[in-house]
Formats: structure tokens, sequence, C-alpha cells
């Protein structure tokens, strides 16, 4: 049956606000009319969208979801201590869990005007369990399964006890056996209800062999699928890579496996030259700011204006729970565009509303792969709407709708979300699955899972003493 929402007002791709009635049918938007022009037909549903704000779904462009279980852990270290936890915790998480922190995900992000996102996946042998739950949330996914094969401590070149040592040398997946997973994963899962998308996810390029790149650009090229990294988080990323791959670093090595194209989307970005950037964007990759973490972890700023001023397709991601805050964009525009504007005196080089809420809606369906259908209120485009209630102290007078969502909106005036025409939450109440029983069930696990990673979390913490050691050496020396 379609659906008509007459009395609609919405954000259209260039800010401005339009009315209209919208038909959805088959989970697109059919045609736009204009107000009050829609006949009516006894096989149509209607909504009365009065008094309500529409916008698009947004994008949530990098994004964990396993770490929607870790939030209150190991939120002040930076990346390269920050990781030893991450990972303690990450194994010790059940199918179960990882099926929980999905749909606890799903319900913070859906809550907050997220449609679809892309998770960036590390845990390998519990995709299915991830996957499962993504179907039942309503949402879209482009789900990276993470490929690498060389552990941090190999990269850092760490001075390892041999007792730490021995633990840490667990063989990877070889090549092989990470192409039948891929294989077999897309063959199952890619397109599934035209809301599962796979990508391939190299965990980042200091991660991965050259041959485990070359399978990553195999992939890529065998199944037409995306490519997605980090990419220079932390400036000792830059510096040791510039050790292993010569002057060029990490690029370097990306662009020997074939992968530095326009295939390719690499988050946090931060650590780049002048012509590192210009050469990303020579080759049209595209770049996904995540702010929240990038602070956190005390990693840097990204120059988020100079990727714009050079046309680089820019979305915006909320990374983990445990170096991130919430998975609010509502908030991560917030971030970006306050921000960048500390010591900068130059207001032409301040970022304004309109281009931040384009890169949590078109751009961020752009960097996906996404652009022709999502991220805009358009005939053909996918029924992903956010429904704002008015009537709230944000919107009780309406100057420049786009600045009061970027600066003052926090997701509060959110009363209905659809996804492809249906409805994931109404009337403030998730309807896509059971929210109460996730939150129910992940409360009744949670002594188990401290339990479960207290010895990993152990480990971690004996490692910390070296790793500590390594970073305060190298800022030393950087002084």
């Amino acid at each position: 049956m379609s659906l008509v929402i007459r009395q609609a007002e919405w954000i259209d791709k260039k800010g401005s606000v339009k009315t209209g009635d919208i038909l959805i049918k088959e989970g697109k938007i059919e045609k736009i009319f204009p107000s009050g022009s829609y006949p009516g037909s006894a096989e149509t549903r209607e909504v009365d969208a009065t008094g309500q704000l529409i916008i698009p779904g947004m994008t949530n462009a990098h994004y964990h979801s396993y770490s929607n279980l870790l939030k209150g852990t190991e939120t002040d270290l930076p990346l390269e201590l920050w990781s030893l936890y991450t990972v303690a915790y990450g194994h010790s998480l059940t199918d179960e869990d990882i099926y929980l922190a999905v749909l606890l995900g799903a319900a913070e992000m859906i809550r907050n005007g997220v449609t679809s996102c892309l998770d960036h996946f590390p845990h390998i042998p519990k995709s299915e369990s991830a996957l499962e739950a993504y179907l039942e949330s309503g949402m879209h996914v482009s789900f990276a399964p993470m490929i690498h094969d060389v552990p941090d401590h190999h990269f850092l070149q760490l001075d390892l006890p041999d007792d730490l040592r021995r633990k840490m040398e667990v063989p990877p997946r070889s090549s092989a056996q990470m192409n039948d997973f891929y294989s077999e994963l897309i063959e199952k899962w890619h397109g599934k209800e035209d809301r599962i998308q796979l990508t391939v996810g190299p965990n980042a390029p200091q991660r991965c062999t050259a041959e485990a790149l070359e399978l990553c650009d195999h992939l890529s090229r065998t199944y037409d699928l995306p490519i997605h990294t980090h990419l220079l988080e932390t400036k000792i990323q830059r510096d040791y890579g510039r050790r292993h791959y010569g002057e060029d670093g990490v690029l370097t090595h990306l662009d020997q496996a074939g992968i530095l194209d326009n295939r390719l989307t690499v988050a946090h970005a931060i650590w780049l030259d002048e012509w590192e950037m210009d050469l990303l964007k020579e080759r049209g990759v595209s770049i996904v700011h995540n702010p929240a973490s990038n602070m956190i972890l005390g990693s840097g700023q990204a120059p988020v204006f100079d990727f714009l001023q050079k046309g680089f397709p820019v979305g915006l991601g909320t990374d983990a729970s445990n170096c991130g805050t919430t998975h609010s964009l509502f908030e991560t525009m917030k971030l970006v565009a306050m921000v960048p504007r500390i010591g900068e005196r130059d207001p032409g080089r301040w970022l304004d509303a309109s281009q931040v809420f384009n890169m949590a809606t078109g751009q961020g369906a752009l960097v996906l792969g996404n652009e022709n259908r999502k991220g805009e209120i358009a005939e053909d485009f996918d029924a992903d709407l956010v429904f704002l209630n008015k009537n709230t102290t944000t919107w009780t007078n309406t100057h420049d709708a786009v600045t009061q969502l970027v600066f003052h909106e926090n997701g509060s005036s959110i009363d209905s979300v659809m996804i492809q025409g249906e409805w994931v939450l109404k009337n403030k109440q998730i309807t896509s699955y059971d929210e109460k029983r996730v939150i129910q069930r992940v409360q009744e696990r949670a002594e188990t899972l401290r339990e479960n990673s207290a010895e990993a979390v152990a480990f971690a913490d004996k490692l910390r003493v070296h790793v500590e050691e390594f970073y305060h050496h190298f800022y030393k020396r950087e002084e």
C-alpha cells in the first residue's frame, strides 16, 4: 500500500524549506504534489504532517557497533594506548553481545535521525550476528568487516618482553581464508532487503601487508564493492608509516596495492601534508570526519575547511562509543561547526550550517555510494524521513531552519522516523524491534561481560607499561 504525507514541510538539498504532499510507494518517494493537491485514493494511507519539519535521514559514515557495550571504558588515553583496551573488551564479546550491541546502537541512531551507517566491524566470526540485528533494526548498513594481518606491536617496533610477545603472536587469518569469508558473506547478505550493503574494510594501511591490501582490491573489483579504512589518525602513524614505506608513507602502500582511487573512503585523515591531500583529491578518495573521537583520543584536528575547499566529499562519523560521545549527528554537527573556529580569526574559514548539514545528509550518502537514493527528499529517492515536532523550544520561531538544526537541535524534537517508507520510530517509540527487551538483556549480561573481559583487560594493563614508555619517548623526541 502507498502512503501520502499531507501538509509536509521539509528541507531540500539547498537548505530551503519546501512544502507539499509527498507520495511514497514501495519505499520510494514516487511524486511530490503541491500542498493539498494530491487527489487521494482508497489504496493510500494518509499522514498529516502539520506542525512538523521533515529532514532526510542522516548517515553515520564511520562507526563501530561493538563499542555500544563499552561506554565508560578507557576514554582518557591516546589511540595507541586506548587500542589495547578496546581490543581486550572486544575479544570478550559473544555473538549475543554483538547482536545486542548493534540493536543498542540502532536505537540511539534512529532516535537521533540517523537511518544509514557504515559499521567498520572487527569481529569477523560474529558478522552474521551483527547482520541479523541490522536486518531486525530496519536500518540501512554498509557493513565493512575488517581485514588486517599486521599487529600494532610489529608496526610500532615495540620492545616487548618475551612472555608478552609470545602471547601477542597470534597467526592472522590468511588471505585465502578472508577471501572465502567475504565471498560467502556477500553471497548470503549483500543487497538483502535492499538495506544490507557489504563494503571491503581494511582496518588501516599500516595494519595490512601488501598481500592483504591486494586482497581488498581483488574483492572490491570482483564484487563491485567500495572500500573503507582508517587513515593517518595520529602523528605516530604518519611518522612510522614513513619509516616502513619511505618518505611518501602509507599512501604509497595503498597506491601500490591499487586501491588509492574513487572506491576508497578514509576515516580521520588528520595527519596529511598538502601534497597528500592533493593526491587523494586527484584520485577521487572520500573522507569521513570524526571530530569527537579525534578530540577524546587527542589525535588532532582534521583540516575540514581545506577538504571542502579542495572539493572532497566529506561525511561525518561518530566512531566508537568508548572514544566518542553519543551516536548523534546533531552533536557531531555542532562539533564540526564550532571547534575549528577556536583560534581561527578569519571567519571566511569557518564552516557554515549548510555545509555541515550537507555532510550529515547528502555528502554522507555520497561517501557510502548512495548519492542517487539517499540524503535528499526528492522524487525517486528512498523514503528515509525524520519528523521533528515544531512545538518545541527549538522551533517556536524559525529564522533559518538549517542553522537551527545544526546549532540548536539536539534530537529531542524528533517524533518519528521512517526508513524506505516503513516506520522504525513512531511517537518516540522504536517500532521495528523490542528496545526494552534489548536493554533488559544487556543489563542482565553486564556482570558477565565484565567477568569475561577481566583476564584480557589485565593483559592490556601489562602491555600498557611498554606502550606508554614508547608513546612518551616518541613525543619527547619530537619536542
